[in-house]
């Protein structure tokens, strides 16, 4: 894969949180945290957190 144009930001890494990427620029995010993998369990974490935050929001089954 080639280098993105526009180099990835601590904002892409929040939108690919927040699934607020089109494809190709999610494409682009998750090859460059499979270089990087401190950057890849930070997102790994906010991930999770975002997760958890979605369940306690939902409240009891």
């Amino acid at each position: 894969m080639t280098k993105p144009i526009d180099p990835i930001v601590d904002a892409d890494l929040d939108a690919y949180v927040d699934d607020q990427l089109d494809v190709g620029r999610r494409i682009e995010v998750e090859a460059y945290l499979s270089n990087r993998p401190d950057r890849a369990a930070r997102v790994m974490s906010d991930l999770r957190t975002r997760d958890e935050l979605r369940l306690a929001m939902a409240g009891p089954p």
